[in-house]
């Protein structure tokens, strides 16, 4: 060999060498079980310096191999050196110096090394990108397993193609197919009958452009859908275009239960409100047969203190009959419009105490209000005292005047219940309600009922105040 040619060799040897020492993959070299080379890069996977790689006994050698892969590094070893033809690239678990896990991806190869035959390794350090992957493989294990069991149908479309990618185990049950069928949504959607229930909506006929990126052709409510089982069911479905992905997810969602539920529950609103009303009217009824019965008794009656009582007692059971008449001719059952019953109840007084002698104009003000049976009950009772102690002793005997009526709150906690007649008012020792008057002491009662306070001022005509709480059922037109 010519000095040209040893010194082209030398040359190059040192360019291989410099390459290999700074070379950020691992290179080792192992003989007879021995690590005879290893550049930096390898002794810094490993956390041992390249002597002490050099100097490292065959069972520390084993050892920089985690345990559960061993068995087979070592192995596939040996059968190198063996002249055994194996795959040169696997991945395996190694162990650092100071016991930390690393993941490495192995090179491996039968070299001469000074004249002998020895295995190189090329390594490097995938840990991090490992676990980022194991942790995705977490992840989506994770994913799958809960979109598996939830109760939606879910599947995902390629936009291109119309195949389906994905399809969850709920979508498959939903439509009734079994591990064969092939899905076809537009197909099983295309099916659907018409309907003239309002809370159904049906696809567009036709496959949907999907380019057409508004989403009201792509949501279908309640839809009936026929399996081929010949069963029928309902169900909620979207379909959601992800663009970017070129994908179409498809949700599916069974609603038949949901349906028979509320169907059920109508109809059994519907005999509980029919059963409702008809209490209702039977208590109106049954009320005006006693004031019926009240009115023949007072026919024989010739006191007059005992005929204006027996008069005040069907007075109070008409209000309360009126309510019970409300009610039963109202669409909520629940609530009762105050205009419209204080309105009737101020009518009944008005014939009830009418005389050619009488002449009282009654005034309302009474904001839309609807009241429940519990308050609208002690309220029209309150009414029909004060207003009709007012009719009997405000004016004497000139019999005309002026009583006025409101209802309105005065603000979100309470409201203002004020009768008030411009007569000669009350005297003085009444007004703190100590009197024994039935009629007096029905009110302070009613308004105890009603957790309120009362104010009454007879300077100029005779004004009764009542303050209480607005009730929960209390609405007004705003949120009607």
């Amino acid at each position: 060999m010519t000095d040209k040619l040893k010194k082209e060799n030398l040359n190059l040897e040192q360019k291989y060498q410099h390459l290999v020492e700074n070379s950020l993959q691992g290179v080792v070299i192992i003989q007879n079980f021995k690590i005879v080379y290893s550049n930096p890069a390898f002794a810094k996977i490993t956390g041992y310096t390249i002597d002490e790689l050099y100097s490292l006994s065959q069972e520390d050698l084993t050892n920089l191999v985690h345990p559960d892969d061993q068995k087979r590094v070592w192995e596939n070893f040996r059968k190198r050196i063996d002249g055994h033809d194996l795959p040169p690239h696997n991945k395996f678990k190694g162990m650092t110096k100071d016991g930390k896990l690393k993941v490495l991806d192995l090179y491996a190869s039968i070299i001469d090394y000074e004249g002998k035959p020895a295995t190189q390794g090329l390594m490097i350090d995938i840990t991090e990108p490992y676990e980022a992957e194991e942790k995705l493989k977490q992840r989506t294990k994770l994913i799958e397993t809960i979109v598996n069991n939830i109760s939606l149908g879910i599947a995902v479309q390629d936009i291109s193609t119309s195949n389906y990618s994905f399809t969850n185990k709920e979508v498959k049950d939903i439509f009734g197919l079994d591990e064969t069928d092939v899905l076809d949504i537009d197909k099983l959607l295309g099916k659907i009958k018409p309907t003239s229930d309002p809370r159904i909506k049906l696809p567009v006929k036709g496959k949907p452009n999907m380019s057409d990126r508004k989403q009201s052709n792509l949501i279908w409510d309640n839809i009936e859908i026929n399996l081929k089982t010949g069963e029928k069911k309902y169900i909620s479905a979207k379909k959601i275009p992800l663009y970017e992905q070129n994908l179409i997810l498809f949700t599916a969602q069974d609603t038949t239960e949901q349906l028979k539920t509320e169907k059920f529950l109508k109809n059994s609103l519907i005999e509980k409100e029919i059963l409702l009303r008809e209490i209702h009217h039977r208590v109106k009824n049954n009320l005006q047969t006693i004031s019926s019965l009240l009115d023949l008794q007072a026919e024989s009656i010739t006191d007059k203190k005992s005929l204006e009582a027996f008069r005040s007692s069907q007075s109070r059971i008409k209000s309360m009959a009126l309510i019970h008449e409300r009610l039963y001719k109202s669409e909520d059952l629940s609530m009762i419009n105050a205009e419209d019953y204080i309105s009737k109840l101020i009518d009944y007084l008005e014939d009830t105490y009418f005389s050619p002698t009488l002449n009282i104009d009654i005034q309302t003000d009474i904001k839309f209000l609807f009241l429940n049976l519990d308050v609208a009950i002690p309220c029209g009772l309150i009414i029909n005292e004060l207003i009709s102690n007012s009719i009997k002793y405000a004016f004497g005997k000139k019999r005309k005047g002026i009583i006025s009526v409101s209802l309105k709150p005065d603000d979100l906690k309470n409201l203002v219940l004020e009768i008030k007649d411009n007569g000669k008012g009350i005297p003085l020792a009444l007004h703190t309600l100590n009197s024994q008057t039935l009629g007096l002491q029905l009110v302070k009662l009613l308004v105890k009922q009603l957790n309120g306070s009362m104010e009454i001022d007879g300077t100029k005509g005779t004004t009764v105040r009542i303050v209480f709480p607005k009730p929960k059922m209390t609405g007004n037109i705003d949120n009607q």
